[in-house]
């Protein structure tokens, strides 16, 4: 049963978060932490830390998640519930694209949903903040890194890798 549950939330969240992977954080926070207790905050941070230093961090993340909840079996199912709404929506887009893309409607909807998904990564750095920023150094690394991040075109790859050295060398 737990494999069936990880899948449909999996699945869901992916086929309806829009916004990009990061907006899925907080819904996914919700159900993995929150609501089945799968896992704790500290392990949620690990998760999402442990998918950002790799290839495709979300996917990565939730493969995490899944091994974690449910060995192997679980990491398989995850990775399904994870690609396969992107492939059934990308191949349902890809036949009706050129039908709707100036569409009025469908152009008003993106504009109406972006404010939501500021909203949602606004409430990621929040939940994640309180997890991870407790003392000076962890938070004077996230000053640094926004700080790099927002006034210089470093590759964003070298910002997490300095951060690692960083928390390694200083915590």
């Amino acid at each position: 049963m737990t494999l069936v549950v990880l899948f449909g939330v999996l699945f869901l969240v992916n086929l309806f978060t829009i916004g990009g992977g990061y907006v899925m954080l907080p819904l996914l926070h919700g159900f993995f932490v929150e609501q089945f207790a799968w896992m704790t905050n500290q392990e949620f941070l690990d998760a999402v830390a442990v998918g950002q230093v790799t290839p495709g961090p979300l996917t990565v993340m939730n493969a995490f998640i899944g091994f974690k909840v449910a060995g192997l079996a679980g990491a398989v199912v995850a990775t399904l519930g994870s690609y396969l709404p992107s492939l059934l929506v990308t191949t349902f887009v890809a036949k009706y694209y050129l039908r709707f893309r100036a569409s009025n409607v469908v152009r008003s909807v993106f504009r109406g949903i972006e404010p939501a998904v500021v909203g949602m990564l606004l409430a990621v750095c929040l939940n994640l903040g309180a997890t991870s920023l407790v003392g000076p150094i962890p938070v004077a690394i996230c000053l640094v890194s926004f700080a790099l991040m927002t006034l210089t075109k470093i590759n964003p790859t070298l910002l997490v890798l300095g951060a690692g050295v960083a928390g390694a060398v200083f915590l």
